[in-house]
């Protein structure tokens, strides 16, 4: 061919490749294009060469196959970002990623919101998976005018940013579906751009969430429905076209809750193809910590508040920049008349600045885009006094103060000595749990001031002008509740231990900022695993068993796999008593002799004890490996595992007669109730109905507690959903409970019955009770009650007890599930096993501290010393079980980061009926599902028991011999 110079040719020539290898995400085939050019004398000039796959991939009679078998996208969203190197990821970054990716049983991903890196695409192509590889295009604020229908000029752009990626990616084997982008509006840009890939290339789905009408999109995609939405577009035959969910699970912090329920629909409809979470990792830059900077307050409270923001200053003459979060004190709690001030420099305007506030329900002083407001809440209703703020507002100090005289029935706002708004009301300020702040709000910590603040004050009672003007106003005067003074405050400064932390939105002083709301993967920022990302293994696993007729080792295999056929895996069983294998085997050729998108019922040899011990629980568990080694795993990899619960029939467990327990004797005083036994002391608080000692063998096991708690401190979700304020009231109500009668009975002389009642400060007040059965022998039976007070109370977040014990006893020993945190709607991956660590490694490391290290369906925990003595935890017959050092309120209190928490010199162990799930259909507005919840409607039982424990191997022995009462 002759190409003039300047000029460009095609040339289209073809070669036949008989009976190739087809790639798909399970067999990556690959094999090497070659391209020479030659010279009109035959040398070779240039050489090209690309690794390419052979498959098809078509849309067909409803449903999109891969080589002629309907694809199951088992897919996650992923942005191109590391924690080290930013966006710019490294090729061994990538790998790591793939390698993840891979081994949680990912088929999928979509490039999120833009065309990958070229050596991703290599590795998908490599590695095996399914690209939905996106067009870099999201207007998303403005999606409703751009790029919208009739701006030609936008419709061009759009148009050529499609061809590029469509030219560069079309030899890729992994790409099977071309995105138009991401929230981007619709309109007829959107057209354009469908039909130029149209014509280009027909080998592939177009796909677009944002308007996925036909001509637009092949397929139906929508972003986080929920189930029963998924399942109600299944049922949709008013359009045929398969069904994804392009977006879906989002994994903001403690989340992913009820993913098998998405899963349990896909599996029910064949126009269900998947769908693609959000998303791979938390998206987070790895920072020097700070130092933390401390300041106390001169009030009466003497508070000592923190710089929340990293990238927060303290300064003598200025003040202090960025959030600074004080602890809750009562006095605080103003329902009457009060006055807030605050002499502040901002520095711009825009977007909610609080400059002095309790949450965002009580009281505060703050600035909204170009308006100064001073509000109170009151009954769901902000009333608000506003003052439009001046062209030159930024830059020079102001002496800003909120006066509510409850009396007079006014809202009044000062500004630089002169009165800016006033507002009559006949309301009165509600109470919050919120902290006190400044520069920012706790319960919308996204929310900060641009500025400095030099003074901040609040009184409870309102001052008058006069009043405000003076310059002699000392701390101790009437009504002072806050008096904070850069001048005076205390300073103190405190180096964290990590040296490193990882920053999100607002930490470098950036203002406005989505905060940690880039924390939405189920991997960490470092790539650590999760608790979410074990249970998106188990959901996406292709292999799976179930129960069948038969004998205890019937069961069926399930291959869901399109081209893998069982027999490419080892699959081996084994019987579990107790936590402990007690018998294990291979599975046979013949019984892994499943093909693909097959089933098979097979039996296992399985043999039951004809007379097992009492209570013996057994388990049959299964696990399929790899057979060879892969790009992403070694030989032995585990991809699926199941365990099934058998019934071996046994006896229940027998209590242990009364009788059989050494004597004890009991001192009932005024305020405390004293018992001893052999070996044991406790003594009881009359007046709060807990345990201030519990020792044996002459070490402290309990150091106080079991205090009634109803909080877990908020998720990502629950915030996202108003949880944290809506359900408020049971945050203090363990805390502020009242105990109205207290009856001890002696049964015989071998145990002692402590009951206590009372009442819990709800909005109707609720009725509790908790009933101490000491025995003779150290064992400890609690028996716990609540009863709430009207079924439209908000539900509850967590039904429990919460105990301190001496920080020796930090090794954590259970039986139930995990080894993962695992919550109560996200618990499939964790099976029932005996697992043990340290108190400090049950912590997940979420961008902001929240609720975690929760263990679900425990038998029984033993807290212990490192020589295995220690305190038993036994559920009669379940709990869930949280052993940390924080409490959910430590959690509850505004820190940003991990390193502005001050570990406690205890354990602190959270001993619970149930805590609700942690939903995750989306985390700006859904709410736990129903059957995950803590409903009001209903009362809570449960019992559990304590017993000194000698050593940690007698604990199965010892839970399973509680003493009999009688």
């Amino acid at each position: 061919m002759d190409v003039p110079e300047g000029d460009e040719a095609t040339v289209e020539t073809a070669r036949a490749v008989p009976a190739p290898k087809l790639w798909s995400a399970e067999h990556p085939n690959l094999y090497t294009a070659v391209l020479r050019l030659r010279d009109p004398s035959g040398t070779v000039i240039e050489t090209l060469s690309h690794r390419v796959g052979f498959r098809e991939f078509a849309l067909k009679d409803g449903l999109m196959l891969i080589n002629g078998k309907p694809v199951s996208f088992r897919g996650t969203n992923r942005h191109e970002m590391h924690p080290v190197t930013g966006s710019a990821l490294t090729r061994a970054q990538m790998i790591e990623d793939i390698t993840i990716i891979k081994r949680l049983n990912i088929n999928s991903v979509r490039t999120s919101h833009y065309p990958n890196s070229p050596l991703w695409l290599e590795l998908a192509d490599e590695y095996g998976l399914y690209l939905v590889d996106e067009t870099n295009l999201e207007t998303h604020g403005i999606r409703d005018r751009y790029p919208g229908s009739g701006r030609p000029e936008w419709t061009e752009a759009c148009v050529v940013r499609a061809q590029n990626m469509v030219h560069r990616d079309k030899n890729h084997a992994s790409v099977v579906i071309w995105s138009l982008g991401n929230e981007a509006g619709g309109g007829t840009t959107f057209n354009a751009m469908h039909d130029w890939i149209r014509s280009y290339d027909p080998t592939r789905v177009i796909q677009y969430e944002g308007d996925d009408r036909p001509g637009i999109s092949d397929i139906r995609s929508e972003m986080y429905d929920s189930p029963q939405r998924v399942e109600q577009r299944a049922a949709d035959t008013s359009d045929t076209r398969p069904y994804v969910m392009i977006e879906y699970s989002h994994g903001m912090g403690n989340s992913n809750g009820n993913f098998k329920k998405y899963w349990d629909v896909i599996r029910r409809h064949d126009v269900l193809q998947g769908g693609w979470i959000w998303d791979f990792a938390d998206q987070a830059l790895r920072w020097p910590t700070p130092a933390r900077t401390l300041l106390t307050e001169s009030g009466p409270g003497a508070l000592r508040g923190e710089i929340m923001a990293p990238a927060g200053t303290f300064d003598r003459a200025k003040g202090v920049f960025g959030g600074t979060v004080f602890p809750r004190d009562a006095r605080l709690d103003l329902t009457g008349s009060l006055t807030l001030e605050a002499w502040v420099t901002p520095h711009v305007t825009g977007g909610h600045q609080p400059l002095l506030a309790k949450g965002d329900t009580q009281y505060a002083l703050k600035q909204t885009e170009r308006t100064l407001e001073f509000f109170i809440h009151s009954g769901g209703q902000w009333v608000t006094a506003s003052w439009a703020l001046p062209e030159d507002w930024t830059g020079t100090e102001h002496h800003v103060a909120g006066v509510f005289d409850a009396e007079a029935g006014t809202l009044t706002l000062h500004v630089d000595g002169r009165v800016r708004a006033t507002r009559t009301t006949d309301r009165r300020p509600g109470v919050n749990t919120a902290s006190l702040s400044l520069a920012t709000d706790v319960d919308n910590p996204t929310r900060e001031f641009s500025g400095t603040i030099r003074r901040a004050r609040v009184y409870a009672r309102a001052l008058d002008a006069a009043e405000l003007a003076s310059g002699s106003r000392r701390p101790d005067d009437e009504g002072v509740r806050f008096w904070f003074d850069a001048a005076t405050a205390g300073l103190t400064e405190k180096r964290p231990r990590d040296k490193t932390f990882h920053a999100y939105g607002g930490d470098w002083g950036d203002n406005p900022n989505d905060g940690a709301f880039s924390g939405d993967g189920i991997v960490l920022p470092d790539r650590g695993l999760t608790g979410k990302s074990a249970e998106v293994k188990q959901i996406y696993q292709a292999v799976n068993v179930t129960a069948a007729q038969g004998g205890p080792g019937a069961v069926t295999l399930v291959n869901e796999y399109l081209f893998t056929h069982l027999r490419e895996l080892d699959g081996r069983w084994s019987l579990l008593a107790d936590g402990t294998v007690v018998q294990r085997g291979r599975l046979t050729r013949e019984q892994l002799d499943v093909a693909p998108l097959s089933r098979k019922d097979i039996e296992v040899p399985v043999r039951l004890p004809a007379s097992p011990a009492p209570g013996t629980e057994y388990f049959l568990q299964f696990s399929f490996t790899t057979r060879e080694r892969t790009p992403w795993a070694d030989a032995g990899f585990e991809v699926a595992k199941q365990q099934l619960a058998l019934h071996a029939g046994g006896p229940a467990v027998k209590p242990a007669p009364l009788r059989s327990v050494p004597a004890l004797r009991h001192t009932d005083g005024e305020k405390t109730l004293t018992v001893q036994g052999k070996g044991f002391t406790l003594t009881v608080d009359k007046t709060t109905g807990t345990l201030t000692s519990f020792e044996a063998g002459g070490e402290k096991l309990v150091t106080s507690g079991p205090v009634p708690n109803f909080w877990r401190a908020p998720t990502d979700n629950d915030r996202g959903n108003g949880h944290h304020t809506r359900n408020q009231q049971w945050r203090d109500a363990g805390a502020g409970r009242t105990v109205a009668d207290v009856r001890v009975r002696p049964l015989a002389d071998r145990a002692v019955e402590i009951r206590f009642t009372g009442t819990l400060p709800t909005a109707t007040a609720s009725a509790f009770s908790t009933t101490y059965t000491v025995f003779g022998n150290g064992e400890i039976k609690v028996d716990n009650t609540l009863h709430p007070g009207a079924a439209d109370l908000p539900y509850i977040p967590e039904v429990g007890t919460l105990l301190f014990l001496p920080r020796r006893l930090d090794r954590l020993h259970y039986y139930g599930r995990g080894p993962e945190e695992n919550m109560w709607d996200r618990n499939n991956a964790t099976d029932v096993g005996l697992y043990s660590g340290k108190v400090s490694e049950q912590w997940t490391p979420y961008l902001r501290p929240q609720e975690n290290g929760n263990k679900t369906d425990v038998r029984w925990a033993a807290l212990t010393d490192a020589a295995g003595r220690g305190l038993l935890v036994a559920g009669e017959p379940l709990l869930e079980v949280n052993a940390s050092h924080f409490t959910p309120e430590d959690l509850s209190a505004g820190a940003r980061h991990d390193y502005q928490l001050t570990p406690r010199d205890a354990v602190v162990l959270r001993l619970n009926h149930r805590q609700m799930g942690v939903g995750g259909d989306n985390s700006w507005g859904a709410h736990t599902h129903d059957e995950f919840k803590l409903f009001t409607d209903r009362d809570y039982a449960y019992t559990y028991r304590l017993r000194p424990l000698a050593r940690v191997s007698e604990a199965m022995r010892a839970a399973r011999r509680p003493t009999a009462t009688e």
